[in-house]
């Protein structure tokens, strides 16, 4: 189950972007978006996988309490006391709704509200929400709504638009969006962050699988921005179809949620020390670093020459994506040159720490 429930997460995230994406431009006007056909059982397809993949992670919590009790009233247990239960079953009701107004092809209006009931289930089941519950409910839905929002649109542009896109008159009102988007999933993203971590301990939870994942997050993010400068302001005026530069930002946004669904299985550093006492660090950590972790314990820098070469590239590696562009290379040269940024800045850290 715990090798399900990431990719459960991640279809979840690409599922919901597909739809917030769709229905975010049936508000566009034509004049303003390049010519998209998604065919109507798609997006019927989409919720019933909502409603399918949301369902593992409470799947999860029965089969937990099942080893002690009848599997029926774990179900019911799980699905009427616990908020992940109550979540689903909420965000699985309204989705019914959400699918019968597509069916008929209803208001657009109403699709919108149903869509954003269910990005509200998703925030209450949150571990964000149990810690916090107003902060924590608020702070993920607005971060679920803004990237799903994001990636969304460029998931349909880049993979489902036909004929010439009028990149031009999209680009004048997807830009700023894009903007605010990023700037409102960083801050919700910092606040999500800040109720698992303490600040101080950022360091210090890269000993843990959750920390180990939360940096690779954060590294993979890096590239997007990168992607996103180039589509954004720099593809404005060079180019006139840049779909496959479009198409390598969604690839590097779907690590992104590959990476959080991970996160998703693992246990949270609310006390780092505590949680390596209790689970021990990650295997990988402690083989790169040459050390065991034994609490208590302080991540620290520690230049290498291994460390500081591998930083290097990973620098050479963003100029190279930058360059590719400028230089009219191939698009996917550029991703790779992102994955390898990626690794190569990870390396970096990693070499250039000790405890």
């Amino acid at each position: 189950m715990n090798q399900i429930i990431p990719i459960s997460e991640f279809f979840t995230y690409v599922l919901f972007s597909f739809l917030v994406g769709h229905i975010i431009l049936e508000f566009i006007p034509e004049h303003k978006k390049p010519k998209i056909i998604i065919p109507k059982y798609q997006l019927l397809l989409a919720i019933l996988g909502i409603i399918i993949f949301t369902f593992f992670p409470v799947l999860h919590v029965i089969l937990f309490f099942s080893r002690y009790d009848d599997f029926f009233i774990s179900l019911v247990t799980t699905i009427t006391q616990f908020e992940t239960g109550n979540a689903w079953l909420f965000g699985s009701f309204i989705a019914v709704f959400l699918w019968m107004t597509i069916y008929i092809e209803g208001s657009k209006y109403l699709k919108a509200f149903f869509l954003l009931l269910m990005i509200i289930a998703i925030g209450y089941a949150s571990h964000g929400a149990s810690l916090s519950p107003l902060l924590g409910l608020f702070s993920h839905s607005v971060h679920f709504l803004f990237i799903t929002s994001w990636v969304g649109i460029l998931l349909h542009i880049a993979w489902n638009s036909r004929g010439e896109i009028n990149f031009k008159p999209f680009l004048q009102w997807f830009t700023p969006f894009a903007v605010i988007s990023i700037i409102i999933t960083f801050l919700t993203g910092f606040l999500l962050m800040g109720l698992v971590i303490k600040p101080t301990d950022y360091t210090n939870s890269w000993a843990l699988p959750y920390g180990q994942m939360i940096l690779l997050k954060h590294l993979s993010i890096i590239p997007v921005i990168f992607f996103a400068f180039i589509n954004g302001i720099l593809a404005r005026k060079t180019i006139k179809n840049p779909i496959s530069w479009l198409q390598a930002e969604t690839i590097i946004l779907l690590l992104v949620f590959f990476f959080t669904g991970v996160m998703g299985t693992l246990a949270p550093p609310h006390l780092v020390n505590a949680t390596v006492l209790q689970n021990g660090a990650s295997a990988w950590f402690e083989s790169l670093i040459s050390q065991t972790v034994n609490p208590p314990f302080t991540v620290q820098i520690d230049l290498s020459l291994q460390g500081v070469i591998f930083g290097v590239l990973a620098l050479l590696f963003l100029l190279l994506i930058i360059g590719s562009f400028i230089r009219k290379a191939s698009a996917w040269l550029a991703l790779l040159f992102g994955f390898s940024f990626i690794i190569a800045m990870y390396f970096c850290l990693m070499l250039n720490i000790t405890v």
